[in-house]
C-alpha cells in the first residue's frame, strides 16, 4: 500500500522557506546510549541495522519535499533513498559530555541537503568508554517537538531482547500521480479560505495582545536587547546539563506551580548569571517565547502544530524565590492571553505570508544583518517537552539520556530545551557561537541555580522573600 502525497501546511512551508545559511531550521536530539547490555555487534553495525530496518516505517524519514506542476510544495515518498547519504560516524578523542556537545554543535551548524528526505543521523563514539551517542537531525518543516519525540520512539524497543517483529513499510509513491494533482488542486481551492481566516485571527490576536499587555504579559518585540539578540552567523555552540526530575517536581509542589514554571525560573536564573558576568543586567524583564503544542488526534504524528506564549523572564530580580513567583504569575497571565489570542496564531501568520516572498525576504534580512537594528521578537526560546515514560532499548543498549535542541532565529540567538526521561530533566542549550562564546557556563550555572532555588525555598521566612531583597546566588 502506498503513502499518499501531502501538501506542506502553511506553517511547514514557513519553516522550509525561512531557512538561510545563517539560520538553518532543523531540530536535533542527542541520544546517549549505555553499551552494557549490547550484543557482540559494534555500535556502528547496530546503528546502521536499526535505521535501515525502521526508517521507512517513520513517515518524515521517507518523504522528500517536491514541487507540483502547479507550484505547491508536497511531501512525497522518495522511491530511491540512498541511506548511506544520511548516516555518519564520528570518533572523538576527548572524554565527557563537553566533547559530545562540541560534535553536536558542529552538526547543528550546517543546513540539511534539500535533494533527499530532510534528516541525518550521526553515531558518535569516544567520549565515554561505556556509552555512545546518536545525534539525530531533522528539518523543522517535517516535525515539531512533539512529533519529533514520536518519530524517535519508532527506533526503540521496550525491552532489551524483544521478540522479532515483522513490519511492512508502505510502497514508495511515484512523484507524479493523479493523487499528486488532486492534492495540489485541493490546496489551491482552499487557499482563499485560509487567507481570510488568517486575517481575522491575526487582527483579533493583535487587539487582545495590546489590551492584555502588562509587566507579566509582554508583547512580542518588547524586551530589551541582550547580547544574544543580534544577527546570526552560521556556527552553533551546544552544551548539555541534567537535573533530577524529582527535585524539580518537589519545588513545583512546594510552591504550588508546575514543572514548566520551575524550568523557566531556572532559565531566568541562568541568564541572570550570564548577564552579571557580562555586565549586561537589564532593569526590566526580558521576553521568553514558549512553544505550545496545538496537536490534535486528527493531525497525526507529523508536521508542525504549535504556537507560542510569551513570558516575562525576571532576570532583573536577584532573588531565586522572587524569580519563581514572578514566573508563576507570568505563566498564568500568558496562558490567559494565549487562550484569548494565541491559539492558532502562528498558523494564521503563516497563511498570510506570501510564499514567493519568504525566501528572498529572509535572505535579504540575513545579508544586511537586519536583526541588529530591528527589535528582537523575543529574547530567548525556552521549550519543555515530556519525554517517554518507559525505558527504551536498541539491540540491548539502553537509552540513558535525551538532550534536545531546537533552532535559533534571527534576533533570538539562544534556545534552551528541556525534556523529561528516566528520572532526569535533560537540558540542551544551543546558541549562535559568535553571540555566546561561553555556552558551557550556562549549562554549569543550571545546577548552581537549582541549589540556590532549593535553598531559598527551604530557608524562606514565614512571609517569604520580597522582590526587593538582594539575595544573589553564588557566582559560578
Amino acid at each position: 500500500m502506498s503513502s499518499k502525497p501531502q501538501s506542506l501546511s502553511d506553517l511547514d512551508s514557513l519553516f522550509f522557506l525561512s531557512e538561510t545559511p545563517s539560520q538553518p531550521l532543523h531540530v536535533l536530539a542527542t541520544l546517549v546510549m549505555d553499551r552494557s547490555g549490547m550484543s557482540a555487534k559494534s555500535a556502528y553495525e547496530l546503528f546502521q541495522e536499526r535505521i535501515i530496518e525502521r526508517y521507512r516505517l517513520i513517515e518524515p524519514l521517507r518523504r522528500s519535499p517536491t514541487r507540483s506542476m502547479l507550484g505547491q510544495r508536497l511531501w512525497v515518498d522518495d522511491p530511491e533513498i540512498h541511506i548511506q547519504r544520511h548516516l555518519h560516524h564520528v570518533l572523538v578523542d576527548s572524554r565527557g559530555l563537553e566533547a559530545l556537545a562540541e560534535v553536536a554543535g558542529d552538526i547543528a551548524s550546517h543546513p540539511l541537503p534539500k535533494d533527499r528526505p530532510l534528516w541525518e543521523a550521526w553515531l558518535v563514539e569516544g567520549f565515554d568508554e561505556r556509552q555512545f551517542a546518536v545525534v539525530a537531525k531533522i528539518h523543522h518543516s517535517a516535525v515539531d517537538g512533539v512529533s519529533g519525540i514520536f518519530a524517535l520512539s519508532g527506533f526503540f524497543d521496550l525491552e532489551p531482547s524483544p521478540a522479532p517483529t515483522v513490519s511492512t513499510p508502505p510502497a514508495p509513491q511515484p512523484p507524479a500521480t493523479p493523487e499528486t494533482w488532486s492534492t495540489a488542486i485541493n490546496s489551491l481551492v482552499h487557499r482563499p479560505q485560509a487567507v481570510t481566516r488568517g486575517i481575522q485571527r491575526v487582527t483579533t490576536s493583535l487587539l487582545q495582545f495590546v489590551s492584555s499587555r502588562s509587566e507579566t504579559a509582554p508583547l512580542p518585540c518588547s524586551g530589551p536587547r541582550m547580547s544574544y539578540n543580534r544577527a546570526l552567523t552560521p556556527p552553533r555552540a551546544v552544551a548539555f546539563s541534567t537535573l533530577p526530575l524529582d527535585d524539580v517536581k518537589q519545588i513545583a509542589q512546594a510552591t504550588g506551580g508546575s514543572v514548566n514554571d520551575v524550568v523557566v525560573a531556572l532559565c531566568a536564573g541562568v541568564l541572570r548569571r550570564h548577564a552579571l558576568q557580562s555586565k549586561d543586567v537589564p532593569d526590566r524583564p526580558i521576553v521568553a517565547a514558549i512553544p505550545v503544542s496545538e496537536r490534535k488526534p486528527e493531525h497525526g504524528p507529523t508536521g508542525n502544530h504549535l504556537s507560542f506564549m510569551f513570558y516575562s523572564l525576571p532576570v532583573h530580580l536577584p532573588s531565586p524565590r522572587a524569580r519563581l513567583e514572578f514566573v508563576q504569575r507570568s505563566a498564568a497571565d500568558a496562558k490567559a492571553v494565549y487562550g484569548r489570542a494565541g491559539d492558532g496564531l502562528l498558523d494564521a501568520v503563516a497563511a498570510l505570508s506570501p510564499k514567493f516572498a519568504i525566501k528572498p525576504a529572509m535572505k535579504a534580512m540575513s545579508s544586511v544583518r537586519a536583526a541588529n537594528v530591528l527589535p528582537p521578537p523575543a529574547n530567548v526560546l525556552i521549550s519543555s517537552i515530556r519525554g517517554p515514560d518507559v525505558p527504551l532499548y536498541v539491540g540491548g543498549a539502553r537509552l540513558s539520556s535525551i538532550f534536545p535542541m531546537g533552532p535559533v532565529l534571527e534576533g533570538i540567538g539562544l534556545g534552551i530545551t528541556a525534556v523529561s526521561f528516566a528520572g532526569e530533566l535533560s537540558f540542551g542549550f544551543i546558541a549562535c557561537a559568535d553571540l555566546i562564546e561561553d555556552i558551557e557556563e550556562l549549562s554549569l550555572g543550571l545546577s548552581l541555580e537549582m541549589a540556590a532555588l532549593q535553598d531559598s525555598i527551604e530557608h524562606r521566612t514565614g512571609k517569604g522573600e520580597s522582590e526587593s531583597e538582594e539575595v544573589e546566588p553564588p557566582p559560578s
